[in-house]
């Protein structure tokens, strides 16, 4: 899936890459999730099979998606299934030591990023989306984000469930 960066979503675009809701629990019941009023959603990182900008990340940047990745800031794609990057050789690189998802070096230790989720990064009204590869993408491909979504990385907030309005899903 390729969605180029920093499009504006529609407004009844719910926050996931994908047209239908994100399933989203409160409680013991399944529900779906939809940002607040006044939110615009923009989408960075969803590269398809090349980087459309390359060039050097800010340390703190990775740290603090590193960081992230690591306390739950990932929201669940539901049943969209794994994604793969399109970028990497081949199977090799895509399933190391025979485990799902790429492993990235940084600052002297390995983390292994599984393709399923997104972060979702709050600035002022605007609320970046990015792909959980999105590390895998700057580490071992030299992907660089818009500065406008580094600088909401740096200055903004990782929304949680609980920033979400949740919503009993519509019955088919």
């Amino acid at each position: 899936m390729f969605i180029p960066d920093l499009v504006v979503a529609s407004p009844d675009q719910p926050p996931s890459p994908y047209p239908f809701p994100l399933p989203l629990r409160k409680d013991d019941k399944w529900g779906v999730g939809r940002l607040r009023p006044g939110l615009t959603l923009h989408p960075v990182g969803w590269l398809g099979d090349s980087v459309p900008t390359s060039g050097p990340v800010p340390n703190e940047v990775v740290a603090t998606l590193l960081r992230e990745y690591g306390t739950g800031a990932i929201f669940s794609d539901g049943t969209a299934g794994w994604h793969d990057c399109e970028l990497c050789p081949g199977p090799e690189a895509w399933y190391p030591d025979g485990q799902v998802g790429p492993v990235v070096s940084w600052s002297g230790q390995q983390h292994r990023i599984y393709g399923h989720g997104h972060y979702l990064v709050l600035h002022r009204t605007r609320v970046y989306m990015a792909p959980a590869l999105l590390l895998h993408y700057v580490l071992d491909h030299s992907y660089r984000p818009p500065d406008e979504f580094t600088d909401a990385v740096l200055h903004g907030s990782f929304l949680r469930a609980s920033d979400l309005q949740w919503a009993e899903p519509n019955p088919s």
